[in-house]
């Protein structure tokens, strides 16, 4: 594991190229890079996952503001989502309308609206919604997972 702190200058141009979240410039701000993937940290804490050249939100982030659309699963399906396995289109219960193919998505449980995951969007409402199976989100990060985990020190659970 590789971590390194992240000039001001490079924590303004991170920020101009993400549009759900801004990192604080007056912030500590470091980067891991990680066999399992590359984090930002924001004093410490995980704020942001790298996917295909593309920053997404995590769990942390979204558990104080979350500007993302949502999927929400039945409470069978929440084992599996926080086991890393992708959203199938019978474990929904509710599509946010405006969700784009390729977009960012929180997964929420259906009983307590709990985040569950951060994932990619495979189509948009209105497809997902035509569907009766298949997989429909891509799951990038979820509760439980090394992200979610991850502690200051560089130690994982």
């Amino acid at each position: 594991m590789r971590k390194r702190s992240i000039p001001k200058r490079e924590v303004r141009d991170l920020n101009s190229k993400i549009p759900f979240f801004q990192l604080d410039v007056k912030a500590t701000v470091e980067i891991v890079e990680d066999t399992r993937g590359t984090i930002i940290l924001e004093e410490g804490e995980p704020v942001l996952l790298l996917h295909q050249d593309r920053w997404f939100p995590t769990l942390q982030t979204l558990n104080k503001k979350n500007p993302l659309k949502k999927i929400t699963v039945d409470m069978g399906a929440i084992p599996y989502v926080c086991a890393g396995a992708d959203v199938m289109r019978p474990g929904i219960k509710a599509i946010e309308d405006g969700i784009e193919k390729d977009s960012p998505v929180a997964v929420i449980d259906e009983k307590y609206g709990k985040l569950l995951a951060v994932g990619i969007s495979l189509f948009g409402s209105e497809e997902m919604r035509k569907m009766e199976r298949g997989k429909v989100i891509k799951n990038l990060h979820y509760a439980g997972d090394w992200i979610w985990n991850f502690k200051p020190s560089g130690h994982t659970q």
